[in-house]
């Protein structure tokens, strides 16, 4: 396998695809097998030089069987849309950086890759290059002792033209995506992750940046990043530390006449290190992602999915801190992949009813407390829907309603509100009054851009309000057609049945369902004051002898059931980190360890995750339970959906609950 050549179709013949070209020659596996672009004349001018067959378009690339994988080499504002057809004619794709204009496009482009199971690599070609890996080894061997800074540059004096593609809005111009991923992208690969970031940047008459810069938060020290596109910058990394410095000049663009990396200790003493690499760049590059391919992986190790959704994350702060804004960053009718977003009828979601409603539930419900703005709550939502969710949560209070905003403006963008249901709640204490659920009822609805809430929830319960007034608030809100089904969120059994009984001898219509907490793992205290939870026996016997429906949230025990990779601590929240302070408080008891022991042994034998196991318990109850789960990116959505669809026996439950049958 080692001599088997990789056929490789080029999109676009710009100067990034020459480079390509050129080294894909001394590459081990690389072979230039077709060339398109929008001018065909230009592809078979390519082709006369380089090598392959041209094709008149994209979709004529894509169609061909004697291409491995496809390097996209458009300009930014196409790479989304490009990418998302190659991966769906199943090609691997090796797309220039940026991946995407925002999180969300990238949020976007990985979850088609892993519902397709496509291999998709980001080309940020100087990581996949020996000499980085030497610099980090380098660092981590304590060359300069322990680090305490960090600066990068990288920038070159292009002139201001405005139809130019670094200059022009509508193509995402500007330095910060054209080149301040590099420096960006340089200190999380040696630092790991920031944990904020500030900056500034002088923009041209049409608001894009000419010139850049950006501090990264670490412990101690920032780094400093600068990019400009019509100056000219030194091109380095230098990281400074107790001991020394560690410097790369030119670290862009390594290759065998470039790969030094320069230690200068203490007492000013230099020592170059070199790595022996006879390819060029982008043969490198080629050949990682031949190796992946042939290997069957569906992501890159040196640069990971989870590496280029944060590089997003980042470049998107930067770009606000900058006042950057493209078209991309506000979502519009068509989805990522530029075609109308339909919610699923593949089967892939397991659905149900709820008397009074008539819209078809999805048993899986999707959270939007954790979505930062508009472009990943689309690719998110987009995901959920397309994989035949409809049901959203929401509230008032969550993030100071920017959920309620992101969420209206994404069913109004997509023009979905006829196919989704909307969960909303309101009357969080201290305003918890029906008095409260009026006035935040009208917000709600105008911050989610439609007339009515198909399920609204009281946030919490004010036991000093007498349940009649809350009953008859919500019939009142029923009746003028601003909800449809009601219910509450962490109220106990008798409070609920105490208003059922009074809305019944009225003639009102009830408490539909409950929003309490429920996971396999039982919440030994309240994450937040005033939280329930309907986890007691007795509790899930009421739901059961009153068929109550339950909307439960953190339905997967806030990641207790993550692997917490032995006693390691994670970077980012919702990674479970056996430490935290939370996790200790809330879910840790002899009795939840001892029922995620069993979640790990179950997941072994079905070959799935134990937090799969985890959300499949809880749709195995014997009342009707639409647990809302919450998903940090569509990899994760879909690991939820699968989850769904697993099959579990009462003994296998009963095993997971610790009970015996």
């Amino acid at each position: 396998m080692t001599d088997q050549k990789f056929r490789w179709g080029i999109w676009a013949t710009g100067s990034i695809a020459t480079s390509f070209a050129q080294d894909l020659t001394r590459s081990r596996r690389g072979v230039l097998t077709g060339v398109a672009a929008r001018d065909r004349q230009k592809a078979a001018d390519f082709c006369a030089t380089y090598g392959g067959i041209p094709s008149d378009d994209l979709a004529g690339l894509l169609a061909r069987n004697d291409i491995d994988a496809v390097y996209i080499a458009t300009p930014h504002n196409a790479h989304v849309a490009d990418t998302h057809r190659a991966l769906a004619a199943g090609k691997p794709v090796l797309c220039e950086k940026p991946l995407g204009l925002n999180q969300g496009e990238v949020l976007s482009l990985y979850g088609a890759a892993d519902r397709q199971g496509v291999l998709l690599v980001e080309a940020l070609m100087y990581l996949m290059h020996p000499r980085m890996h030497l610099a980090k080894s380098l660092l981590e061997a304590g060359a300069i002792g322990q680090v305490t800074g960090f600066a990068s540059s990288f920038g070159f004096a292009f002139p201001y033209t405005p139809s130019h593609r670094l200059y022009d809005p509508q193509l995402a111009g500007g330095g910060i995506l054209d080149i301040g991923i590099y420096p960006l992208t340089a200190a999380r690969y040696f630092l790991g992750e920031p944990t904020g970031l500030t900056g500034e940047a002088r923009l041209t008459p049409d608001a894009v940046d000419a010139e850049a810069r950006a501090f990264l938060a670490y412990d101690g020290f920032e780094a400093a990043l600068h990019c400009a596109i019509d100056t000219d910058l030194e091109w380095h990394i230098t990281l400074t530390g107790t001991q020394g410095t560690l410097k790369i000049e030119q670290p862009w663009h390594p290759g065998p006449e470039n790969n030094a990396v320069t230690i200068t200790d203490a007492a000013g003493q230099e020592t170059r290190h070199q790595v022996d690499e006879p390819r060029p760049l982008y043969a490198v590059e080629a050949d990682h992602v031949a190796d992946l391919a042939f290997a069957g992986a569906t992501n890159s190790h040196l640069v990971t999915p989870e590496f280029s959704i944060n590089t997003a994350y980042w470049l998107d702060r930067w770009r606000q801190a900058a006042g950057v804004r493209y078209d991309a960053d506000t979502p519009g009718p068509l989805g990522f992949h530029g075609a109308p977003v339909r919610v699923s009828q593949e089967g892939e979601m397991p659905y149900a009813q709820l008397p009074g409603l008539d819209k078809r539930l999805s048993k899986l419900v999707l959270g939007t407390d954790n979505q930062i703005d508009a472009p990943t709550m689309a690719a998110m939502a987009d995901a959920f829907v397309e994989a035949g969710g409809t049901v959203f949560d929401t509230a008032y209070g969550y993030s100071g309603g920017q959920s309620e905003v992101l969420l209206g403006q994404w069913i109004q963008a997509r023009g979905l509100r006829d196919n989704v249901v909307i969960l909303g709640k309101g009357a969080h204490p201290p305003d918890c009054s029906p008095e409260a659920m009026h006035r935040q009822l009208d917000e709600s609805l105008a911050r989610l851009q439609t007339d009515h809430i198909d399920i609204y929830c009281l946030h919490r319960d004010n036991p000093d309000v007498p349940v009649d007034e809350w009953v008859d608030a919500l019939n009142a809100e029923v009746q003028a057609g601003r909800i449809g089904l009601f219910g509450g969120s962490n109220w106990t059994a008798a409070r609920i049945d105490e208003a059922n009984d009074y809305a019944a001898a009225k003639g009102q219509r009830g408490f539909a369902l409950l929003s309490n907490n429920f996971s396999l793992a039982r919440m030994e205290e309240p994450v937040w004051p005033g939280c329930l939870a309907s986890s007691e026996d007795s509790f899930r016997d009421w739901h059961e002898a009153r068929n109550m429906p339950l909307v439960p949230w953190s339905s997967q025990a806030r990641g207790f059931f993550l692997d917490w990779e032995g006693d390691g601590l994670s970077q980012t929240r919702h990674i479970a980190d056996p430490n935290d302070a939370e996790l200790q408080r809330v879910w840790v008891s002899p009795d939840n360890l001892e029922r995620r022991k069993r979640a790990f042994e179950l997941a072994a034998r079905h070959q799935v995750k134990p937090i799969q196991i985890a959300l499949a318990f809880v749709l195995h109850q014997p009342f009707p339970c639409f647990p809302i789960i919450g998903p940090r990116n569509p990899m994760q959505l879909h690991e939820s959906v699968a989850a769904a669809r697993l099959s579990l026996s009462a003994e296998d439950c009963a095993y997971l609950d610790l009970t015996d049958i």
